[in-house]
């Protein structure tokens, strides 16, 4: 069978497009030929943890973010995400934000619990936050801190014995030097938050922007050969495009159709030879009725062959004409004959009133060679019994015309 080049065109948009779809979604990370697991977890904030984000499992991706939103009531931040289903975790599994390097990208780590029941798709993780830098600066100075403050108070203690030493002018000079070192400490603190103000202000941006980077690198770098096949799959498409005549094609095509409208309108209006016969039902009744008296002449000549075959071994040459009773009395039987429909048959006695019959009245019951016979309708003319034949088929498909002719 010979396609179409409408068809082949066709055919290969949509193949394009089905692979334009696939990789996009992948290049974003959704793999719809691979089938994943999807989990939850409830964070009070998500300190820049963004859309395709990893998740790993001692160290390695396992999966990734799939969408960040709030609860219904806003009290908590939803992070839902999807791995690999050949990973089965514990129920007791712990979701815990963690800076995946040193510029602050965030990412999911999942740290398996002891329980022996698993995860099952759907399921809401516990969440937990791993301290930001300026959280794990705090801690890592508050045993400085208070060996500050104690180194402070033992400096306190050594003045007080310096003051009982020392007259009032050495007394004077060291409180102004140490005056000078309070306020060096003084500037010094306004540095480091006006230090911490700039970091912190911009440290979003500057994840945001890392994060992007890193992601759109990855996935180009991930994907390079689809992305040359993709490329490659255009150029053969465009090729292809350019090479068939579709303006050539479109017209035939519109071409074709006129031509078609222009034989179907003449065909409704009745002209040509096919307009009559589609339109004017008298041929079809012409050769029913023709049929029918066939059928009647052939039967009418197996059972009376000597009315029309004459055998002798003698031809006189002489002609017989019938008299005028003979003819008076043929025509008179044909004037008596009446046809009528035939609608059912059955060996057992069908009331007239039964609801085979289907509401319809005047039903005629004839028993004949132990089965019950039961028609419709009683007329002379032909034409018109095949009519009404046509409207009772609508309920009696097998229904047929009957010729009731009388005896001589």
């Amino acid at each position: 069978m010979k396609i179409s080049k409408d068809a082949i065109i066709g055919l290969v948009i949509i193949g394009a497009i089905v692979i334009l779809i696939w990789g996009i979604n992948f290049l974003k990370g959704f793999n719809l030929l691979t089938s994943e697991q999807t989990f939850c977890a409830k964070y009070e904030r998500v300190d820049g943890l963004k859309n395709s984000s990893p998740v790993t499992l001692r160290g390695f991706k396992i999966g990734q973010i799939k969408s960040i939103e709030f609860s219904p009531k806003a009290e908590n931040l939803i992070v839902e995400f999807s791995i690999s289903d050949e990973f089965q975790l514990p129920n007791d599994t712990e979701a815990r934000i963690v800076s995946s390097d040193i510029m602050g990208t965030k990412e999911i780590k999942l740290i398996p619990g002891n329980s022996k029941n698993l995860l099952q798709t759907g399921d809401t993780l516990s969440g937990s936050i791993e301290g930001d830098l300026k959280e794990q600066v705090s801690m890592q100075m508050l045993p400085l801190k208070k060996k500050a403050e104690n180194l402070m108070s033992s400096v306190d203690s050594v003045l007080s014995v310096i003051q009982y030493i020392f007259n009032e002018d050495t007394r004077e000079n060291l409180t102004r030097s140490f005056s000078s070192i309070e306020q060096t400490f003084q500037k010094l603190e306004n540095t480091s938050g006006t230090l911490d103000t700039i970091v912190t202000g911009q440290k979003t941006h500057m994840e945001n922007i890392i994060s992007n980077v890193d992601s759109i690198t990855s996935n180009l770098k991930q994907n390079n050969k689809n992305i040359s096949n993709i490329l490659g799959n255009f150029s053969s498409l465009s090729d292809s495009l350019k090479a068939v005549e579709i303006a050539q094609t479109i017209t035939n095509a519109k071409l074709a159709l006129e031509q078609s409208n222009e034989i179907l309108k003449k065909i409704n209006s009745g002209e040509g030879s096919m307009g009559m016969l589609v339109n004017n039902d008298t041929l079809y009744m012409n050769l029913e009725a023709a049929s029918n008296s066939l059928t009647n002449l052939m039967i009418d000549l197996k059972n009376n062959p000597k009315k029309y075959l004459h055998f002798s071994l003698f031809d006189t040459g002489k002609t017989f004409y019938m008299n005028s009773n003979q003819t008076k009395k043929k025509l008179d039987k044909e004037k008596q004959t009446h046809y009528r429909i035939q609608i059912l048959s059955s060996k057992s006695q069908v009331e007239l009133n039964d609801q085979v019959f289907k509401g319809y009245k005047k039903i005629k019951e004839v028993y004949y060679n132990g089965v019950y016979k039961y028609t419709l309708e009683d007329t002379q003319n032909y034409k018109e019994i095949i009519r009404k034949l046509k409207r009772i088929k609508a309920d009696f498909p097998d229904a047929f015309i009957i010729k009731i002719t009388p005896e001589n």
